[in-house]
């Protein structure tokens, strides 16, 4: 069998709704070939297709007689020709593994079998019956893990328009008590998510996979249309041609009021989270060992090569026969049957330390610092000195349309079409940092000297910060420090190292070993611009490549892969699954209890409870 084309990114990226399916919701008729070209694109199996047959499903079930017969013909021997899963047979190029793909494809199974229950699917001679037979639990499981451990894609700005479509689309059309209303309740965690990690209207915080465009212009973020279709604090006009057309289409599901209220919360606000498990943790929290469950969380996290799943990767890709997946055929290079028969495998990928490590995405402890003047989030020590991949591990956002962030830049392992976009100049690192936050302060340290791994390109020795001189109202550089202000917000960074900053909106810092001091400030707390700059002066630190110390408002000291400690204390970076002034739980919650303002929203998933309580009066 041959290696499915892959069309690349700006492609599958592309259209993947048509712009005219709100004048089929508005009752009119339409110009029907905008709708043969996503049926192309889905019979043609590219990656993404899921993304496609989505729309295309939720256009036939909810618009089937405004389109023409010819049309509604082609869609539904689409929806019979399509490769629901990895266990089925013939050709593809598509990537099912990923947090949101595998809730798509599972949809869009079960929706296409709960209509067509009777008819024989072209693709594995299975009915439709079957196939919703089949899709079902996989659907309630994804969910139930949602509302246990948080998202994966931690606070994504690009994949939680790819989560928000399936529930949206179930939510019309599932046809289930149970899944519409449990679907429901993960919705709501996903706008309670964006909600409390949004800015000015846009959702701008450290997340687990993050692209460059969205990364340095939040305008480009793919939840904007969502965001100001839920809460009206953005003014947009909808781009139908989005994914996420299936939730502004949405007809059964309205944003509860708190978390509406909560996204509109004005002054400081401190919001602390857990989303994923850590992979040592796994086999602990799933351990039932079925490619079903544990195999497919583990490839939820996009964890291939990691020692503690290896073994779980072997057994799926042979299971499955996916030796000419395009992103995963380079596995037949460790596919030896007397290692997998010895147990080795764990000990070659210790010894071949591959690069691809850095793809997994482990728990995120996110700490978010919300003033009325800027935002300030991070992943707290997440895996410092691995590998990286599409990991947005801090961003402070301020006005202006100005976002900072620092990478250590990375290249792809890669260079066919399907896997050649991350890591990369800005998106993801090459090597992670150890980030800590409190409140209005970051500390950064990278150490660059890692063990050179399997598959890793040329490893450059330098950290760069996207900094836009030109946005900034004023930018003074004194010795190892950089102060900048827009507006009636600022921000300070002192570097270990000799600084430069060029005009491509990069500030570079050269060296193997580097630590840096993020500080935010604004005219309420610090009066002019000139005093917040004196103020920092007058800070006293020491950088070296163990330790940050800062003596300031608190005594802060890092110590490289170690603890951090606020006035001697060691601080807590291991956060509950909610720690924020409007929802308290540990992890893996039995219920939520959301307040905000005289009203309350509960959450239990298992009872499938999801109730708003009014206390005004």
């Amino acid at each position: 069998m041959a290696v499915k084309e892959d069309v690349g990114m700006a492609i599958k990226m592309n259209v993947k709704c048509f712009k005219d399916i709100i004048l089929l919701d508005h009752g009119q008729s339409i110009d029907e070939s905008q709708i043969l070209d996503l049926i192309d694109f889905v019979n043609n199996r590219y990656d993404c297709a899921d993304f496609r047959l989505i729309c295309l499903i939720r256009a036939y079930l909810g618009y089937k007689e405004l389109i023409s017969k010819n049309t509604i013909s082609k869609i539904e021997q689409a929806i019979f020709d399509f490769k629901y899963w990895m266990d089925e047979p013939g050709e593809d190029g598509m990537c099912f593994w990923s947090e949101n793909h595998q809730l798509l494809f599972h949809t869009c199974e079960y929706l296409a079998g709960i209509t067509f229950p009777d008819k024989v699917f072209t693709n594995d001679g299975k009915t439709g019956k079957e196939h919703a037979k089949k899709a079902r639990p996989k659907i309630m499981r994804w969910l139930k893990y949602k509302f246990q451990y948080g998202f994966i894609e931690w606070h994504s700005n690009t994949y939680y328009e790819e989560d928000i479509a399936p529930l949206a689309v179930l939510i019309d059309f599932a046809n289930d008590d149970e899944m519409i209303e449990k679907s429901k309740i993960i919705m709501d965690l996903l706008f309670l998510d964006m909600a409390m990690h949004s800015y000015d209207g846009y959702f701008v915080s450290s997340n687990g996979r993050c692209y460059e465009d969205q990364k340095i212009n939040r305008e480009l973020a793919d939840v904007n249309d969502i965001l100001a279709h839920a809460f009206g604090i953005q003014k947009r006009e909808y781009d139908y041609q989005r994914i996420s057309s299936m939730f502004l289409l949405c007809k059964n599901y309205r944003v509860p009021k708190i978390i509406k209220e909560l996204a509109k919360v004005k002054g400081t606000q401190i919001i602390k989270d857990s989303m994923g498990l850590n992979l040592k943790e796994v086999k602990k929290e799933i351990p039932n060992d079925e490619i079903d469950d544990r195999g497919m969380f583990l490839w939820q996290m996009e964890a291939f090569t990691n020692k503690e799943s290896i073994d779980m990767t072997m057994k799926i890709f042979n299971a499955w026969n996916l030796h000419e997946n395009n992103f995963l055929k380079d596995l037949k290079s460790v596919n030896v049957p007397i290692l997998r028969k010895l147990n080795l495998l764990p000990l070659v990928v210790k010894i071949l330390n591959p690069a691809t490590q850095g793809v997994a995405i482990e728990r995120a402890n996110t700490y978010t610092y919300k003033t009325d003047y800027y935002m300030l989030s991070t992943a707290q020590k997440y895996h410092p000195k691995s590998f990286g991949d599409q990991q947005h591990i801090w961003q402070a956002t301020l006005p202006n349309d100005i976002s900072i962030f620092s990478t250590h830049p990375g290249s792809p392992m890669f260079d066919d079409a399907a896997r050649n976009f991350s890591p990369s100049f800005w998106v993801g690192n090459g090597i992670n940092p150890h980030a800590v936050q409190d409140k209005n302060i970051v500390l950064l340290m990278y150490d660059l000297t890692a063990r050179k791994g399997y598959l890793e390109r040329n490893r450059l020795m330098y950290i760069h910060f996207y900094f836009p001189t030109e946005k900034f109202d004023e930018v003074i550089e004194k010795d190892r420090k950089v102060f900048a202000k827009t507006h009636k917000s600022y921000i300070g960074i002192i570097c270990s190292n000799g600084h430069e900053i060029n005009n491509k909106n990069e500030l570079i810092v050269e060296g193997k070993k580097s630590q840096f001091i993020v500080i935010l400030g604004d005219e309420k707390q610090d009066e002019s611009f000139e005093k917040f700059i004196e103020k920092i002066e007058s800070y006293k630190y020491k950088m070296t490549n163990k330790k940050i110390v800062l003596k300031a408002d608190h005594h802060y000291q890092l110590s490289f892969n170690k603890a951090f400690k606020i006035d001697g204390v060691v601080q807590n970076t291991e956060y509950d699954r909610y720690d924020t002034p409007y929802v308290e739980s540990k992890r893996k919650p039995e219920n939520l209890t959301i307040n905000y303002n005289n009203k309350t929203l509960y959450l239990d998933f298992d009872r499938t409870i999801r109730k708003e309580i009014s206390h005004a009066g």
